[in-house]
């Protein structure tokens, strides 16, 4: 099965969420951009808040990695 990397990054500042601050978000098995639910999810988990009620996928850039990269990151995450 094949994994994608997804850096995401908010535009803006919405709620606890400030401009500029980023997560990544694995997807297996599909080339679709993460969902509202996946960046609440990778938020949650690497900041321990909550996007507020209504938010968007329009609050944020996402950016596919390179596979070298989503390589590196599971390499890592495996330690």
């Amino acid at each position: 099965m094949i994994s994608h990397l997804w850096k995401v990054t908010a535009k803006k500042a919405v709620g606890k969420v400030a401009k500029g601050m980023e997560v990544e978000v694995v997807k297996s098995g599909t080339t679709a951009k993460p969902v509202i639910k996946e960046i609440e999810e990778a938020f949650k988990r690497k900041y321990g808040i909550s996007l507020i009620s209504g938010c968007s996928l329009a609050n944020f850039d996402m950016v596919a990695v390179s596979y070298t990269h989503l390589r590196a990151h599971e390499t890592t995450l495996h330690l």
